[in-house]
């Protein structure tokens, strides 16, 4: 059975033509279909919502594909989706033919959600110059609960020099595909017992993924990303840089490189905690040093514990692309015990 990453895309990136225009007819022209989906929407369900000058909204499905093994909302899922209200609040400001790009984003982890609910992200910008701007972004259940809070910096790249007015956009036509995209298929992976995870310590657990003993997420499933490595305060997760992983514009979504950061950060926590220890994502901060392409390659998560502690725990996550150039680096903090265990309570 062809892997989901490894189909036929869907979705496409934008006319470049788009960047005649000023920033929220861009981002409206995503509304009302004159320009595609891009393939990270058709692979997730993440989905523009609603644009205006410095506000910007999107949504994303809670998905079977999107939960870890507790049943509830994988945290790398809302760094996620927070990264693209953020962006795009700076980006509906800026004048035509202005590209902006993310340099830094910082998730709070407050709450989690459930299989079949939907996620709001509304992001608005807060400050902007003439080469910096800064936003931040709510996540909310349907059920108005703010389960993240996140503040991102970008940088407004010099104007462009274009030729001409932007031609008019038609919508791009697709093959009528005979499957659902694939956050709509039935769910592939699984997810590991209470059981087994009170009774087995972080390390053990990932070790047993490794050899296949246990499944694997998932999120794994959808978007190709795995464990490969696991020792003591260690370990390595690659993602495929496939054409799936594309933004509006062709990079990488950013959100993509975060979900990579914070898995794998939070992963190397999990190899420290013994048996039966609870543990639960509080933070995770995102600095992207350079964009990355979906050129078929392979993105590479090497996460570290710096600190552990009885209570906290610090993670770094450096990621790497094509030629072991670095691409983003990321810092977490990870809450260790009895507190964790209730932090992401449903209600």
């Amino acid at each position: 059975m062809t892997a989901i990453w490894e189909e036929p895309v869907r979705g496409t990136a934008a006319d470049p033509a788009l960047l005649a225009l000023p920033g929220v007819e861009q981002l409206r022209s995503f509304l009302d279909g004159r320009s595609p989906a891009p393939p990270v929407a058709r692979l997730t369900g993440r989905r523009l919502l609603g644009a205006e000058p410095g506000r910007v909204v999107y949504g994303l499905p809670v998905t079977g594909w999107l939960v870890g093994p507790k049943g509830t909302l994988h945290p790398g899922v809302l760094a996620f989706l927070a990264d693209a209200p953020l962006l795009a609040a700076i980006h509906s400001t800026l004048p035509a033919a202005t590209p902006s790009t993310t340099a830094e984003v910082s998730t709070t982890f407050l709450g989690t959600a459930e299989a079949g609910d939907e996620l709001r992200a509304e992001g608005r910008m807060i400050h902007a110059d003439v080469t910096t701007g800064l936003a931040e972004a709510f996540v909310r259940r349907r059920d108005g609960r703010v389960i993240a809070h996140a503040t991102s910096r970008g940088f407004i790249l010099p104007r462009l020099e274009l030729d001409g007015a932007a031609p008019p956009l038609e919508p791009v036509a697709e093959p009528a595909w005979e499957t659902p995209d694939p956050y709509l298929r039935p769910v592939a992976g699984g997810t590991v017992g209470t059981e087994v995870v009170a009774g087995t310590s972080g390390l053990d657990l990932l070790r047993r993924q490794l050899a296949g003993d246990l499944p694997r997420p998932p999120i794994d499933h959808l978007t190709g990303m795995r464990l490969v490595e696991a020792a003591e305060g260690r370990v390595v997760f690659t993602l495929p840089a496939t054409f799936w992983t594309a933004n509006e514009f062709g990079s990488v979504y950013g959100g993509m490189l975060a979900l990579l950061a914070a898995s794998a950060g939070s992963a190397a926590v999990q190899t420290i905690a013994p048996v039966g220890t609870p543990f639960a994502a509080l933070d995770m901060k995102l600095n992207v040093i350079r964009p990355a392409f979906p050129d078929g390659g392979e993105l590479r998560a090497t996460a570290t514990v710096v600190h552990a502690g009885r209570r906290l725990a610090i993670a770094t996550t450096e990621i790497t692309g094509a030629g072991g150039k670095a691409v983003a680096l990321s810092t977490g903090t990870t809450m260790l015990g009895e507190a964790a265990a209730a932090r992401y309570q449903l209600a």
